[in-house]
């Protein structure tokens, strides 16, 4: 039931980002730049997109287990100042490179070679984190020691 609805979820946020046309660097860009038309419909869609989940995460409060069953993850990873400087360099990368990794990911599908760098390079620096946290190389057994 779970894998079924996620699924459905997974299908309804690919339809909506193809039809909106956020795989396309441009209109990222001209976010950027107010006089452009398309930035009216790019700011709206994030706004819902920032109340839809502003609402799952007010009518989730606090459960101790998910709504379909199953565990809870644990969390990983930073804390405090880290998460806002992560999310700050995220930020910046998808405003100077006009990609996200799911934007990537469907633009290389349509064969766009600097969607395609731009994978590579996040691949990269997510290697290099793991190198660098101690999770690959020769103390972990070079596995990823996150389940």
């Amino acid at each position: 039931m779970i894998r079924l609805v996620a699924l459905a979820c997974g299908l309804l946020c690919g339809a909506g980002f193809v039809v909106s046309g956020l795989y396309d660097p441009a209109l990222l860009h001209s976010f950027l730049m107010p006089q452009a038309t398309r930035a009216f419909s790019l700011g709206l869609g994030l706004l819902v997109a920032l109340v839809t989940a502003g609402l799952v995460v007010t009518l989730s409060g606090s459960r101790d287990a998910p709504l379909l069953g199953g565990q809870v993850e644990p969390e990983h990873g930073a804390k405090g100042w880290k998460r806002m400087v992560s999310g700050v360099l995220f930020g910046l990368g998808w405003g100077l490179a006009g990609y996200f990794p799911l934007a990537a990911m469907v633009s290389a599908g349509m064969f766009s070679p600097g969607a395609a760098f731009f994978l590579v390079s996040v691949l990269a620096g997510i290697l290099v984190f793991d190198v660098l946290a101690g999770d690959i190389g020769p103390k972990s057994g070079g596995r990823f020691s996150r389940g």
